[in-house]
């Protein structure tokens, strides 16, 4: 191998580390570790990561799902438990009581989420702001009747996410007639959107890499940014 193929093959090894892995080829490997972990008689028509909206707020602890909690070690489990109970004393106290409850009637909307944490749309908000310990992917997947979020943890090696058999679960789904329309938001940031459901209710959320237009294309309508929400 002459000098020159030595250093074109380190500054390619170089340039991959600094970059890290292949954000397409990890997008296509999760969407089918996620739709293999779907119920028998769903086929999936489209499916892309996504993530929270950027200004999302956090959503109360008691609406917040623990992602991957079978894999959660006996110390992890105790600190959780403890908040619980931690919780459920402040629960106790009658002025915290009345508060939650003036907070839950008369704050449920943020620029970023319409409709309260109890809506289909706080739902989703939810399910992608879990507590969670690992690293993982979210993934959108729509099939002929439903829409979910499947998560896919992956392993600890930055350079191969997707070594090893890491946890899939299934953390949410909707009837697609329950889903009313999706608005383009890039002028905000490239990839991020707003779902809106039957119910009112709308959220922000964010396509993590490029190629979602296919997910979107399955919305029944679609808004752009320009269009007002209705």
């Amino acid at each position: 191998m002459k000098i020159g193929d030595v250093g074109d093959a380190l500054w390619a090894a170089v340039k991959g580390w600094l970059s890290g892995p292949d954000r397409q080829a990890l997008a296509r490997a999760v969407k089918e570790r996620a739709a293999a972990v779907l119920p028998s008689g769903e086929r999936v028509v489209a499916g892309h990561p996504v993530e929270a909206g950027e200004r999302l707020p956090e959503p109360p602890r008691r609406f917040r799902q623990q992602a991957f909690s079978a894999q959660r070690t006996t110390g992890d489990r105790l600190v959780d438990g403890m908040g619980r109970a931690e919780e459920g004393l402040d629960r106790l106290n009658p002025v915290n009581v009345v508060v939650d409850r003036w907070d839950d009637r008369h704050h449920p909307d943020t620029p970023q989420l319409s409709g309260g944490w109890e809506s289909l749309a706080g739902q989703l908000a939810a399910v992608l702001r879990p507590r969670c310990s690992f690293r993982y992917v979210a993934v959108l997947l729509v099939t002929d009747h439903h829409l979910h979020v499947v998560r896919v943890r992956l392993a600890g090696n930055r350079r191969e996410p997707m070594a090893g058999a890491e946890a899939v679960e299934c953390a949410w789904r909707v009837e697609r007639r329950q889903v009313a329309w999706v608005r383009n938001r890039t002028d905000v940031r490239h990839g991020t959107h707003e779902v809106g459901f039957v119910d009112g209710s709308w959220v922000t959320f964010a396509f993590t890499v490029g190629g979602y237009g296919p997910v979107v294309e399955t919305f029944p309508r679609r808004l752009r940014y320009t269009d007002p929400i209705s």
